[in-house]
């Protein structure tokens, strides 16, 4: 094991020994910005935040914009400059890419010299200026995109693998119990009918009854169990056949009826805003 630690640690104290011998122009330390263009190949546009540090770590921020969608991301690496050329190296991606480069006021003119594809979103040519530091704003904006984006993969995940919600705490609201009526065409999926007979009971189970049919084809029945119960203003429903729950919004409209939309449910479906009404009839 030493064998093999050693010519790694030594590795690694060599590089940052060389490291430590790169010059840093001080004139590019600090908060800068820079703009993407929009091309035919590629309709983002956007800014680039480069935030240079004395030490020669870099934070760069993207904030990239297609249509309507805005996306927010963070790199970090290292800096230095050598013979009038300006070196960039991502800790995460490593490249080459060299730029020449020359000050002016509070604006830095970029010039890539090796004529390969820029790397990330720069262009062959392109200028910094020196806005107020805005780092606090973007650690923000990223930290936000991030939590959002880490919600949609969970999201994606239960939509794989089954939705597991917590019956803590739930309730039976008694407005739910009894036998309910419901029917939708074309709703959920187009050129599906159903028809359904919910029972709630009081203990937090409930027994489905329901028939659904293709345009053109034959009518199929179905009985389902499992548990509801009421959380948060949101009605969970679990099947114990496919081991899922079904999360909805609800409206109650009346004491014989109330009004579900869908927030996430199991089967696959057409429209994204399904919703539907139960009908009480005892």
């Amino acid at each position: 094991m030493k064998k093999i630690l050693l010519p790694f640690l030594f590795s690694i104290l060599f590089f940052n020994f060389l490291f430590a011998q790169k010059t840093m122009d001080k004139n590019l330390v600090g908060f800068w910005s820079s703009t993407i263009e929009k091309t035919k190949e590629d309709p983002i546009d956007g800014t680039l935040i480069m935030n240079r540090k004395n030490d020669g770590t870099f934070i760069l921020y993207f904030e990239l914009i297609n249509n309507k969608d805005s996306i927010y991301t963070k790199e970090e690496g290292k800096w230095w400059t050598e013979n009038g050329n300006y070196y960039e190296v991502l800790d995460r991606l490593k490249y080459d890419d060299v730029y020449t480069y020359k000050q002016k006021n509070d604006q830095i003119y970029f010039s890539l010299v090796n004529k390969k594809s820029p790397v990330g979103f720069r262009a062959f040519n392109y200028k910094e200026e020196k806005p107020k530091d805005l780092t606090d704003y973007y650690e923000d904006k990223y930290s936000i995109f991030m939590a959002k984006s880490m919600k949609k993969m969970f999201e994606m995940d239960d939509k794989s693998n089954g939705f597991s919600y917590d019956q803590t705490d739930g309730i039976q609201d008694a407005r739910f119990v009894g036998v309910w009526k419901g029917s939708e065409k074309d709703n959920q999926v187009k050129g599906l009918s159903k028809e359904w007979t919910m029972t709630r009971n009081a203990d937090g189970t409930f027994i489905l009854d329901f028939k659904t049919k293709m345009k053109g084809g034959k009518t199929d029945g179905f009985i389902e169990k499992g548990k509801w119960w009421v959380k948060d203003n949101k009605f969970y429903e679990y099947h114990e056949d496919s081991d899922m729950t079904d999360v909805y919004n609800f409206d109650v409209l009346n004491e014989k009826q109330i009004k579900f939309k869908a927030i996430s449910i199991s089967v696959e479906q057409e429209n994204e805003e399904y919703e539907f009404i139960d009908t009480k009839v005892k």
